[in-house]
């Protein structure tokens, strides 16, 4: 099961997951597509059926975010194809808290949160997603252990207790400035 939680938008790379989606159909991959988010799943369940995917992809639209969890529990491995290189990528943190190896374009956002434990694929190449879902998804194993070291990172530099020492140590220096 290959999880995607967010926006439903170009800018988000909807399109080019759906396009690596039908690369991995294409290559008898065993693979389901989770796409939980709104807005626009009635034109991209369209694009879905345009690729040959209605059976290989379930649009939930929106979900309730304290549900977010129970979703991404059914993902062998996450996903974010997001295009965009300066937004911030918000989702990244939901899929290392919950320990799943996760493939994103490589953007220097993804670097920050991911760092070494990220798996990339050039922005904008969905075939390179593709590529690299399947070889996670080939390889359980190497997966369980990155989900391990991702969910790791995520204790140990973005949970709330770190962005609060974080947050206290900026205030201190600027207090001491003024």
């Amino acid at each position: 099961m290959v999880v995607y939680l967010g926006l439903l938008a170009e800018y988000q790379g909807i399109t080019h997951l759906l396009r690596a989606a039908e690369t991995l159909v294409a290559h008898n991959t065993d693979a389901h597509f989770l796409i939980m988010g709104y807005p626009g799943e009635e034109r991209y369940r369209a694009v879905a059926q345009s690729l040959g995917l209605a059976q290989h992809v379930t649009f939930t639209g929106a979900i309730p975010y304290e549900e977010a969890p129970t979703y991404l529990a059914l993902g062998d491995v996450a996903v974010a194809p997001k295009i965009s290189q300066t937004e911030g990528n918000g989702k990244l943190l939901n899929y290392i808290a919950m320990g799943l190896p996760t493939v994103a374009f490589d953007t220097a956002v993804s670097r920050e949160i991911l760092d070494d434990l990220g798996i990339y694929a050039p922005a904008g190449d969905w075939t390179a997603l593709a590529t690299e879902i399947e070889g996670v998804l080939r390889d359980p194993g190497a997966a369980r252990t990155r989900g391990r070291e991702v969910r790791a990172r995520a204790v140990a530099k973005h949970s709330w207790d770190q962005s609060v020492q974080l947050l206290l140590g900026v205030y201190t220096r600027l207090l001491q400035v003024s």
